[in-house]
């Protein structure tokens, strides 16, 4: 019996890394009759002689799209322009992170794009209270690239964002092994062409890996609660004492500390408003579940 890691799946088969080696495999059916699905990041046991999954070990975390799990680490990529950033996707990546005891840091990707230094720095502006890592890179002249490899920890990345962002150009620039096809910016609405089609684990040097992942936008996350969502917003800390009422949502309540710190200029008033659309569309999807 060995330890591996499962680094891709293909038509009920998973192709499981063990050592130097890469074995392909069947799952036990004992799988399937507990509801339990293999997928790419699991570590598992495997009867190598008959090439047979026999243990899939507990997750860290799992996520339903794409299908991965034991994530460490999420890079969350935007453009400068072409896409315009979307910052609520970020938001709503950032959140997901935190609560699945991900590490989040953000990638300003084309900044070769950029007219001017101000059009990067908004970005980062928006973060430098969250504790959040902002690094930038061009994907085209690789500007950043190797700044960015020595930020990734070892254990799992994956990379997220909206599509057109660089994804696919970033994971090329980080795993040259393997070239994958890079999507242009589609006419009406400049959006992306999502152009990875199968979940996969790129294992690099250092214990490092990479999941390459069907083009996706947003992790899943089980439904929390609106008051939940502040815990995960560090900036808010600091402020949240001084509300008037306990169990402040800083959003319609009178004598809030938050409210006040956005009026005056010492929170980011941009990522207070879209703190506030994220648990008033969080309220409404739990109003729909109750009905």
């Amino acid at each position: 019996m060995k330890k591996g890691i499962i680094i891709k799946g293909i038509g009920g088969f998973y192709d499981v890394k063990l050592d130097d080696d890469v074995l392909r495999c069947n799952a036990r059916g004992k799988f399937r009759k507990d509801g339990i699905i293999p997928m790419v990041g699991d570590k598992v046991e495997v009867n190598t002689k008959d090439a047979v999954i026999e243990t899939i070990m507990p997750r860290k975390n799992q996520f339903r799209r794409p299908l991965v799990s034991n994530i460490d680490y999420l890079g969350i990529v935007v453009s400068v322009n072409n896409p315009q950033p979307d910052l609520l996707l970020v938001d709503k990546l950032m959140l997901s992170a935190a609560v699945n005891s991900v590490e989040s840091f953000i990638i300003i990707n084309k900044i070769d794009l950029a007219e001017s230094q101000a059009e990067i720095e908004y970005i980062k502006d928006e973060y430098k209270l969250s504790g959040c890592t902002v690094l930038y890179i061009s994907c085209r002249d690789g500007t950043g690239v190797d700044e960015l490899k020595n930020e990734l920890g070892s254990g799992i990345t994956v990379f997220a964002g909206q599509s057109g962002v660089g994804k696919s150009s970033l994971i090329n620039r980080l795993y040259p092994c393997q070239t994958r096809e890079v999507g242009d910016i589609s006419g009406k609405g400049r959006r992306g062409r999502h152009t990875t089609r199968s979940v996969e684990l790129l294992v690099m040097s250092d214990k490092k890996m990479i999941v390459d992942t069907p083009g996706f936008s947003a992790l899943g996350v089980d439904l929390m609660l609106p008051q939940e969502v502040q815990n995960y917003y560090n900036e808010f800390i600091p402020y949240i004492c001084e509300c008037r009422y306990l169990g402040c949502m800083h959003n319609k309540e009178p004598d809030c500390a938050v409210k006040d710190a956005v009026n005056r200029g010492e929170l980011p008033k941009g990522r207070y408003e879209r703190y506030i659309r994220i648990i008033e569309t969080i309220d409404e999807e739990r109003r729909k579940q109750r009905w």
